[in-house]
């Protein structure tokens, strides 16, 4: 075989493939346009099953994860949509610009490794998500924080009393940003638990996607346990 019949061959093979990809491609936005999610997956996969890298099937195919994910569907997981994300923006940077305004991944947008990979630092991912504490019940998350910008938090649980089973209590404070591990929040009087008290200062440990907070039992993490509530 000849140096030029080799290259001529590669060159054949290669055009080929690329138009091999754009017709799944193209296969997959129709489906995913049509809410055919299963074809969407199975379209994008076969791309990824040729071109591992392709950035358009990559982040297709985790949108339709994501609109599957929005319909409480059996997907292979949340973290193999973050993967996919991942795999699109090293090989089409922009894709990171898309990923907060993308209607496909509203419901993520609450979810701290999605903000991470749209950029944001682990300050701005704080005032950006809900944190919620665990869901032993019917009724979802039994309490959660909102942090705000301007140094605020509101802190609010279940009120499980008889006369109300399931009404909301609220509670205010303030906290102050120390470093990327670690923040401090003081309650307003009235506070939710007599032994933490007003003026107060807790230590709130903040590693990847959780808090943990002095004078609680449990953790906060981004997860607000949508589909099992």
């Amino acid at each position: 075989m000849s140096f030029r019949f080799l290259i001529f061959y590669l060159f054949f093979v290669l055009e080929i493939l690329s138009q091999t990809t754009e017709n799944w491609n193209k296969k997959g936005i129709d489906a995913l346009k049509n809410k055919d999610f299963l074809t969407a997956v199975d379209s994008f996969k076969k791309t990824l099953k040729d071109k591992p890298d392709d950035a358009f099937a990559n982040y297709n195919l985790a949108c339709t994860y994501s609109l599957l994910l929005a319909q409480c569907e059996d997907i292979e997981s949340e973290v193999h949509i973050y993967n996919l994300i991942q795999k699109a923006i090293k090989s089409k940077p922009s894709y990171q610009k898309k990923l907060l305004t993308d209607t496909d991944f509203v419901i993520l947008r609450g979810k701290y490794y999605f903000q991470k990979l749209s950029g944001k630092t682990k300050k701005d991912i704080l005032t950006s998500i809900t944190w919620f504490g665990p869901s032993p019940g019917a009724y979802g998350p039994m309490d959660q924080f909102q942090f705000k910008e301007d140094g605020i938090f509101i802190y609010s649980k279940l009120d499980m009393t008889e006369s109300n089973p399931i009404g909301k209590l609220e509670f205010t404070g303030r906290y102050k940003w120390i470093n990327d591990s670690q923040l401090e929040i003081q309650f307003d009087d009235p506070s939710p638990r007599k032994e933490i008290g007003k003026n107060k200062n807790l230590r709130v440990n903040y590693s990847d996607g959780k808090l943990e907070i002095q004078g609680f039992d449990h953790q906060f993490t981004d997860d607000n346990d949508r589909c099992s509530a």
